[in-house]
């Protein structure tokens, strides 16, 4: 049975708006993943290589309700995790012992102990010196109008 538009629109509101999840008092952060990973459901935080380098640490966004709206051109539902004062950026700020290559990103909890999503980048990106920075723009959650059955 695929649910009604409104059932549908209903999931993505209630997740944005969720303490348990999205919504933590305490921000949830992004982190660099620094290891040729798999992006899929049954992930944990165990599974992945976070970025060491210094300023790739885990970057806490805003706490709270996050934004979900609906995209005009695909009809999927997108929950945008807010960005902190800044942006999601990261940038090396000490030469690395050795190059990190950056291959994307987690969506963790604020104690990065709970893993909520992960996505890959385009293309990896190696951190080599300092000054190098990773930008990732805006990061989203899609909840697809279909195959939701």
């Amino acid at each position: 049975m695929l649910p009604i538009r409104d059932i549908r629109l209903t999931i993505g509101e209630l997740l944005a708006a969720d303490v348990a999840f999205l919504a933590a008092a305490a921000a949830n952060k992004i982190a660099l993943i620094t290891a040729a990973f798999n992006p899929g459901e049954d992930l944990v935080v165990a599974d992945l290589t976070l970025a060491t380098f210094t300023g790739g640490e885990p970057k806490g966004g805003v706490a709270g309700a996050q934004q979900a709206g609906v995209d005009p051109a695909t009809s999927d539902q997108v929950i945008t995790i807010l960005a902190p004062v800044g942006g999601w950026r990261w940038e090396c700020t000490v030469d690395p012992a050795s190059p990190e290559t950056v291959y994307g990103y987690a969506l963790v909890d604020d104690a990065v102990a709970v893993l909520l999503g992960t996505e890959l980048l385009q293309e990896p990106l190696v951190i080599q010196q300092a000054g190098e920075f990773i930008d990732i723009g805006s990061v989203t959650m899609t909840i697809v109008a279909e195959p939701i059955s």
